[in-house]
């Protein structure tokens, strides 16, 4: 029980907080809802993708192999199934009305994925871990799925939608990435994470603040 509270109620916080940015016409719970049980949901088909290098991702690798898999396994695998879970539940929702929902709604999805996951390394680590899980690892989904958002926005209202959709989850799965890759690898201070998440956070805001200029007229 303490192990789940530990998870969720950062994420819950989160959840408030960032939808408090939406600010022309705020999502509905139900809908939020949705892509958060969705986004948790993909953390099974996430764990799957990841299965046959399990024994790679737990051991000690040179940094080629530590760049291969914390790009094209952890960073394009947990982004691509984010992004699905997203799209599955909001791909027809009339509630996703501009581009900033986009954002909100891919945000709702990490938080999701990010609570189970964050449920499982307490389970393994103890309470000991909660604290950076909560803050440090639910900012860093959050913002590598805010980034795809914002490109799924801009599909939806604007630009060509298969190849504007491609480039948010490739910018997702580079930052997501770069991130694991610098925490296992640790070729670098442990301050250069924080960086990079304070870095990709201010990345995100920018891209909030474009989302909410750009048109709303549905093109696709």
């Amino acid at each position: 029980m303490l192990v789940a509270l530990a998870s969720l109620l950062p994420g819950l916080f989160w959840l408030w907080y960032f939808r408090r940015y939406d600010v022309r016409d705020k999502e509905p719970a139900g809908r939020l809802a949705q892509c958060f049980v969705l986004g948790a949901v993909a953390i099974l088909p996430a764990l799957g993708w990841e299965a046959p290098f399990r024994e790679q991702l737990q051991g000690t690798n040179s940094l080629a192999v530590q760049f291969a898999l914390s790009f094209f396994v952890v960073g394009l695998g947990e982004e691509l199934f984010k992004l699905l879970a997203v799209l599955l539940a909001v791909a027809r929702a009339p509630e996703f009305s501009e581009p900033m929902d986009g954002i909100i709604y891919s945000i709702a999805g990490a938080i999701g994925f990010a609570v189970v996951e964050n449920m499982l390394y307490i389970a393994a680590f103890g309470l000991v871990a909660a604290p950076l899980r909560g803050t440090a690892a639910a900012l860093a989904h959050i913002s590598f799925s805010g980034l795809a958002g914002y490109y799924l926005g801009r599909a939806r209202f604007g630009a060509p939608p298969l190849i504007t959709a491609a480039k948010g989850l490739a910018v997702a799965a580079v930052c997501h990435g770069l991130y694991d890759f610098i925490l296992v690898t640790q070729i670098v201070s442990p301050l250069a994470v924080v960086l990079l998440i304070a870095g990709l956070q201010y990345l995100l805001f920018a891209a909030m603040g474009r989302a909410v200029r750009l048109p709303s007229r549905r093109l696709v």
